[in-house]
């Protein structure tokens, strides 16, 4: 009826970049890939194997999703927005950290605070907003601090 406020619509959340995290999930996990023949793992997912001394055949490749926890090895604060993709609005300063996994990589990521961020603390992987436009709220993965 004219002159009733509209139900506000249910945004769409989508990942910023397709394919780097398992999504819709209740658990998101980052989706690497393994070498069958020497173990290597890559993030993001390779069609061939990165380790040099290998051979570089694509079959030896497996999709696998990496640990969702890990241990925060270095991070920073940023002052200042990146280039496209990456989109905040607004844009405030914001922590990212590389984490190293179980499985023997490193990932760079966001983190869920600027705030207590130590070197060693364990982090666990989330979905944080990045940006909204009419229809979508535009996702990413980021390290939150695990509660102890």
């Amino acid at each position: 009826m004219a002159g009733e406020p509209s139900a506000k619509k249910e945004k769409k959340r989508v990942p910023l970049v397709e394919g780097l995290f398992t999504w819709p999930s209740n658990q998101p996990a980052l989706i690497a890939s393994r070498c069958k023949k020497c173990g290597a793992v890559a993030f993001p997912k390779a069609a061939y194997c990165p380790n040099p001394d290998c051979e570089k055949d694509p079959q030896n490749m497996e999709v696998i999703q990496l640990s969702r926890r890990g241990k925060l090895w270095s991070w920073t604060i940023q002052f200042y927005s990146p280039p496209p993709p990456f989109k905040m609005e607004p844009f405030k300063p914001y922590a990212i950290g590389m984490v190293d996994l179980p499985e023997g990589v490193r990932v760079l990521g966001m983190l869920t605070t600027t705030e207590n961020i130590k070197c060693d603390m364990e982090v666990e992987l989330t979905v944080g907003k990045l940006y909204e436009d009419g229809e979508n709220e535009y996702i990413t993965w980021m390290w939150k601090p695990v509660e102890k």
